[in-house]
């Protein structure tokens, strides 16, 4: 597999805008758009938190201040205010998942007076999704409208996706985004942007002007760079400065390549699930990709994830697996539902005490039945639940604590076995 890559992604936009949109996005989405800290009691704030208390007063909610970018597993607890785009997701009233998406501030700079006259005209951001969640999203977002004061439409932008895997890309991004990203204030946010696009680092002079959003994929750290502009550039690799193409190596590859990439690994989007499938946010791993804001007030699905979060006890989630046995997985799984294919391990010795240790109950034969005992022991549910495919490569709903037992699975289609190897990510914290 390529290590280089620059590539247009077939994505839908939808554009949020107008003087409530912090407000009415902070409700629907996992992720900080108000300033405020949330706690039910004041002596409770830490010095970390104490300081983002100053965030009410550099932020103000009806201009366009930009997004605030936080990491649950940072120590220090930072909060920056950036023009740079964010990953994130959008819950039900249960605290299922209705879709992922990438959110930006609109516009990423302003180096021209057209991107100056939308930056002046107040909040305003772009939702970056896959386009079968478009039209459920758009329905969603203006059920929820009421008498907020937004405006909510589809945009014509186009995103492309830029990745490196060498030590020295890892590298440059850093510095970058500690030169031009590690900013906390909205003013200093938006300089910052300008400055980096006026430096041609990476960003080319001549198209500029129609980059409009901008945001680092750290979903994993480093993962890659995401650009969003307002008209399709035929040419993906002219996006990019005659400096950055002098330092390192661009080279247009079909979108496929972004996406298989992302199967190995192990980084899932809810577009990869079949339709219908419900999950947990965290059965998704929101809170290992920098999609979560803990202490950032109310909003639809977040009792049940906060209350998820602080039991501690998260026990499914989605792993990434490799397939072998046949020459193409995808192949004999054509219009195969995979998501009721029966899994059962390699190891029938494992499956057995494990199917053990889950049948007992610490309440059972508490007292003996004036009707008897029927003798059998409850099952188990279903070891695991494969979503989606891709070459010999997919994810796989599992418990956690079974990959972590033994990692080898297997099912059989049409007379032929698929062995399946589940793998915890390397980049998943510990």
């Amino acid at each position: 597999m390529s290590l280089v890559g620059l590539s247009n992604l077939s994505r839908s936009f939808i554009r949020v805008k107008g003087p409530d949109a912090s407000k009415f996005l902070n409700g629907l989405v996992t992720t900080r758009l108000l300033p405020n800290v949330v706690k039910k009691k004041q002596h409770t704030i830490s010095a970390n938190e104490d300081k983002h208390l100053k965030l009410a007063e550099v932020v103000n909610l009806l201009e366009n201040w930009g997004l605030m970018h936080e990491d649950i597993y940072d120590p220090e607890n930072h909060i920056f205010v950036r023009r740079d785009g964010l990953y994130l997701m959008f819950l039900n009233s249960k605290g299922r998942v209705v879709n992922d998406c990438f959110q930006y501030a609109f516009p990423y700079h302003t180096s021209t007076d057209t991107l100056q006259v939308a930056y002046d005209e107040g909040p305003n951001y772009l939702l970056e999704l896959s386009p079968k969640h478009s039209r459920p999203l758009l329905s969603l977002l203006k059920i929820h409208k009421l008498s907020a004061k937004v405006k909510i439409e589809t945009s014509e932008s186009y995103s492309y996706y830029y990745f490196n895997d060498t030590p020295e890309f890892e590298e440059w991004l850093d510095k970058i985004q500690s030169k031009y990203m590690a900013t906390l204030d909205p003013a200093s946010a938006l300089d910052a942007a300008n400055q980096f696009i006026a430096s041609q680092e990476f960003i080319s002079q001549a198209l500029a002007k129609n980059v409009v959003g901008l945001a680092i994929d750290n979903r994993i750290p480093g993962f890659g760079v995401k650009i969003v502009t307002d008209i399709k550039v035929e040419d993906p690799v002219a996006l990019l400065s005659d400096e950055f193409k002098n330092n390192f190596e661009v080279k247009e590859v079909p979108e496929e390549l972004v996406t298989h990439r992302r199967y190995v690994n192990g980084l899932f989007e809810t577009g990869d699930a079949p339709a219908g499938t419900t999950m947990l946010p965290f059965e998704a791993n929101l809170d290992y990709v920098n999609g979560l804001s803990l202490e950032k007030g109310c909003y639809i699905g977040q009792e049940l994830t906060i209350r998820t979060f602080n039991g501690g006890v998260i026990r499914k989630r989605v792993v990434p697996v490799t397939f072998s046995g046949p020459d193409n997985v995808s192949e004999l799984l054509a219009g195969v539902d995979v998501s009721n294919i029966d899994i059962s391990r390699v190891s029938e010795q494992k499956e057995q005490k494990s199917e053990q240790k889950s049948a007992p109950s610490p309440f059972a034969n508490t007292a003996s039945s004036p009707f008897g005992s029927s003798g059998k022991v409850s099952r188990r549910g279903k070891l695991g639940k494969i979503l989606s495919i891709d070459g010999n490569d997919g994810f796989m709903l599992a418990t956690v604590s079974d990959v972590e037992q033994d990692s080898m699975f297997k099912f059989e289609v049409d007379g032929v076995t698929v062995i399946v190897e589940a793998h915890i990510p390397e980049w998943w914290p510990e």
